[in-house]
């Protein structure tokens, strides 16, 4: 049976264990909510994915977000970003004590090797797996190449994504293809700077779409350039320890908000950027409700399921070339993706066994 209480724990280990960047999440995420606890299909899925690529922000939270109000409404939503977010904020937060009190991370990167090589697998599982279920017919093989050959080329993926929409209306309405185809906590509460804080970022989250990396150079613009609230230095180390917590890079707000006012700065910077496209996504999924099924919007849905499979492949082939290229984490990857495919193992308890592994060789 489905609750928001079951929904919020799923999310919440999804936000403890969701490394590899966007789609290693999506791949855990559909996972967890698609093949295990069944609260959405592929379908589904695929739409939460369109909804969150076509707003700004960060896009797994968008997904999240979606996902939480498709079954429960305002409040599903609200309780699904905040799930999945509340383990990276508490871990960015120490993290950014830790950093900001003795400049380093000893032993860090070494468990993200053999993280990383476990999270090629399950990428690349999931394009397998979702691909048989959304994958129908040749249009939608059509879209797929298009769309697979576009990721691999480095195109613009929110582009891509919203092309292949619009393609796959073309292939379903022209006739002619139809047969074919806590460092130290301010003492004295600043309001101004809250506020110009919680500003900076709100705007951010606002208008930059491309996901959350998109975001790094207008942050690194307010906060070192416009403020000198940070060193370029200690902004890159920022982005650094983003890219070491589960969940969206764009948590790297939290590091310049803990940075500039303590842990209440990091709540409200950590508001900020996700506040913007969770608003955004209730809005256009209350649209999407009433206009699902015009002939035009299911086709635009359609095609963006063949982009979905076709990005996580793709990701999944270049993430080969960053962490398989040891053959000792290769051989693992492969024994990985074997045992995903064949024997269905829980991702999540692979990726405990790739930072074990890491720890090991070395």
């Amino acid at each position: 049976m489905k609750s928001l209480k079951k929904l919020s724990l799923s999310l919440l280990k999804i936000g403890i264990f969701g490394f590899g960047g966007g789609l290693g999440m999506l791949a855990i995420l559909r996972n967890e909510c698609v093949k295990k606890k069944r609260f959405i299909d592929d379908k589904e899925l695929a739409n939460a994915v369109a909804m969150g690529q076509m707003l700004p922000g960060p896009f797994v939270p968008n997904y999240c977000e979606y996902i939480g109000y498709h079954l429960f409404g305002f409040k599903g939503a609200a309780v699904a970003g905040a799930s999945l977010l509340l383990p990276s904020f508490l871990l960015m937060i120490l993290l950014s004590w830790f950093y900001l009190n003795y400049h380093s991370l000893p032993g860090v990167d070494l468990i993200f090797r053999g993280i990383g090589a476990v999270m090629t697998a399950i990428i690349l599982w999931a394009a397998y797996d979702m691909g048989r279920v959304l994958l129908k017919g040749v249009k939608g093989f059509i879209v797929f190449g298009i769309a697979f050959i576009l990721f691999l080329l480095k195109f613009d993926p929110v582009l891509t994504v919203l092309v292949c929409g619009g393609f796959m209306v073309l292939l379903d309405n022209i006739k002619l293809f139809n047969p074919l185809f806590l460092s130290i906590p301010l003492l004295i509460f600043d309001l101004k700077k809250a506020l110009e804080l919680f500003a900076i970022f709100l705007k951010i989250g606002a208008v930059i779409f491309g996901g959350g990396y998109a975001a790094i150079p207008f942050i690194k613009n307010e906060v070192c350039t416009i403020r000198s609230w940070l060193s370029p230095e200690e902004f890159l180390d920022g982005v650094a320890l983003g890219q070491m917590t589960p969940g969206p890079i764009a948590i790297t707000a939290t590091f310049v908000g803990f940075k500039v006012m303590g842990v209440f700065g990091a709540l409200i910077a950590t508001i900020g950027i996700f506040l913007p496209s969770f608003i955004m996504l209730v809005l256009l999924a209350k649209l999407y409700k009433k206009i699902n099924k015009n002939p035009y919007v299911t086709s635009f849905f359609n095609g963006i399921k063949s982009a979905v499979v076709a990005v996580l492949l793709s990701t999944g082939i270049l993430f080969i070339l960053t962490n398989w290229t040891n053959i000792y984490y290769a051989l693992f990857g492969i024994g990985a993706l074997l045992l995903l495919i064949f024997f269905r193992i829980e991702p999540i308890l692979l990726i405990l066994a790739g930072a074990g592994f890491s720890l090991l060789i070395h």
